[in-house]
């Protein structure tokens, strides 16, 4: 018998420890004020007073997913997206506090009018979202544009439209006000729903697009993507091994045509013809001079005799630095070398491919506005800054293999500026959706286009070349110097074209290189590797790269026009 009376004695002292926990938090009241225009937009204020018996971590208090424009106590709250829900949090507003607290909250809510399905207009005004605790009293009043012609309809989630028997509504012109004659139990919510008239909201209404809607959408863009792909653009390239040697009858400045089918790289096809004996470069005091020894045969490429002549024609030098330089490297760049050899003849349009993938990053913008329940006019912003933001992902995340990582490191910009805002939104998973999808529209524009049996190969020899530069060993490098101690300076044109000019001169550690064959400057004293490497980077910075004809050229002299 003791045995018995002790086990319930247990039973009892936990079941009043449970009681007392759940009754720790609740809200005491809940009032709603909102106000619906005659677009049918709400501006809502509630005023909630939550009894903490101790502090809450992770308070929270939920928002209809459409709400924006949130604030409490007059400020920003931060928020999330969650089942739907806009959860704001708290902790920042309540921190330890106990007791009981007052917050206000106020929010706007889109086009709340919809058409039922017997054709007729209908107001969706949600009240209460689902509060994690109990509400002891709630009251509310909507105020509408116009009389109020038909009763209001309520629904629960735990009693649905049995609800209104724990209501006392009354109407009063245009104001529909009402109480809970009962306590709320946790996770309730709470929708007024009214029959109105085309009398108190006249406007055309033209129906927002939905999340659903808009994630048919993206779908579709994202499948047509991969089918053109697939179809058109399928490129895998040979296997790649390492090997210490580039690819036989390329430049320097010939690999990003190689790798990505994009136009030449002058400045490192000069380097090229400097190491192979055509010219020479001379280096004093930030300028670069470049002489020709000889002419260029039909040993080389017929685009590199192209290129050449244009460089030098009758001329024994070139100033590197010149506007005349400047156009022939911007021409040069929008010329693929070896075009017919490496492109299959049925490859299709990169850029087509890019416009898809961007679309489907439009859709994404649309989708983070819907999160944040903005209308039509920040749909079209966040869409059209998500396109074009798309478009430049894609691109430089396409410059992966390059030598030029400021690209890379823009689209890694753009890409966190998306995923903040998303984070912010509350929506940061369609941020992150719109990252990703452009990173591996990025991935699949390096491969570039559908390839010829020997565009692959090449592809794939110089995929294996970059992979040798990175990873090649110090032992590896001292065997290699012993039989040709100009090796570092014949690849490094190469190593700094593929990007990894850096981890190619570190393998050479503190040992001395001699002086380059092809470069002649004023202290031509022996340097480590790496400080050659800065050389060539100074070199290429004073190598004009910019048309004097270009955009940026011709605003720089408007600017400088209105200068005194």
């Amino acid at each position: 018998m003791r045995k018995v009376l002790v086990f319930i004695t247990i039973l009892g002292v936990l079941f009043s420890m449970a009681v007392s926990v759940n009754a720790a938090t609740y809200a005491k009241d809940i009032s709603a004020y909102a106000t619906v225009a005659s677009d049918g937009s709400s501006q809502v204020t509630l005023s909630v007073t939550i009894h903490l018996d101790q502090a809450v971590e992770d308070l929270r208090f939920p928002l209809p997913g459409k709400s924006s424009n949130v604030t409490v106590n007059g400020s920003h709250a931060g928020s999330r997206m969650e089942n739907g829900l806009r959860m704001v949090n708290l902790s920042g507003v309540v921190g330890k506090a106990v007791g009981d607290i007052t917050l206000y909250f106020t929010y706007s809510l889109p086009n709340m009018v919809v058409t039922n399905e017997a054709g007729l207009l209908e107001l969706q005004l949600p009240l209460l979202s689902g509060f994690a605790y109990p509400v002891q009293a709630m009251e509310f009043s909507v105020t509408l544009p116009g009389q109020v012609t038909a009763k209001p309809a309520f629904s629960s989630g735990y009693h649905q439209a049995n609800i209104e028997k724990d209501l006392y509504c009354t109407t009063n012109g245009a104001t529909i006000t009402g109480v809970s004659q009962v306590e709320l139990k946790d996770h309730e919510t709470l929708m007024m729903t009214l029959l109105v008239s085309e009398e108190v909201f006249p406007q055309t209404r033209i129906v927002l697009p939905d999340f659903k809607t808009v994630n048919i959408l993206t779908t579709l863009f994202f499948l047509l993507a991969l089918a053109y792909w697939a179809l058109f653009l399928r490129n895998i390239p040979t296997w790649p091994f390492r090997k210490p040697n580039a690819p036989e009858g390329f430049t320097a400045g010939e690999l990003g045509s190689v790798l990505h089918l994009k136009g030449g790289d002058l400045n490192m096809m000069v380097f090229s013809w400097a190491g192979l004996g055509y010219l020479q470069i001379r280096w004093e005091q930030g300028k670069v001079r470049l002489y020709r020894r000889m002419d260029m045969g039909n040993e080389r490429s017929a685009f590199e005799q192209k290129c050449f002549r244009q460089l030098f024609g009758r001329r024994e030098f070139v100033e590197a630095g010149s506007p005349r330089y400047g156009e022939i490297y911007c021409a040069v760049a929008k010329s693929v070398p070896n075009m017919s050899s490496m492109i299959h003849p049925k490859s299709g349009n990169l850029r087509v491919f890019r416009g898809m993938f961007a679309i489907v990053g439009m859709f994404y913008g649309v989708s983070i506005a819907i999160g944040m329940g903005y209308g039509w006019f920040w749909m079209i912003v966040l869409g059209a800054l998500a396109l074009i933001s798309s478009w430049y992902i894609q691109a430089w995340a396409g410059d992966l293999l390059a030598a030029d990582r400021k690209k890379l490191y823009m689209a890694l910009t753009l890409i966190g500026a998306w995923l903040l805002l998303g984070l912010l939104s509350g929506v940061f998973s369609i941020g992150m959706n719109l990252a990703l999808s452009q990173l591996f529209a990025g991935f699949l524009l390096a491969l570039g286009g559908r390839r010829t049996p020997a565009g692959r190969q090449a592809m794939g020899q110089t995929l294996g070349f970059r992979r040798y530069l990175k990873t090649v060993s110090r032992e590896q490098l001292r065997t290699i110097c012993e039989s040709n101690p100009d090796y570092f300076h014949q690849m490094l044109p190469y190593a700094i074209a593929l990007g990894v000019d850096r981890k190619f001169a570190r393998q050479f550690g503190k040992l001395p290189i001699g002086p380059c064959p092809y470069i002649t400057m004023a202290n031509a004293s022996p340097m480590r590797a790496e400080q050659w490497r800065g050389l060539m980077q100074r070199v290429l910075k004073g190598m004009n790269t910019r048309s004097p004809n270009s955009r940026v050229n011709r605003l720089l002299a408007l600017v400088k026009s209105f200068l005194p």
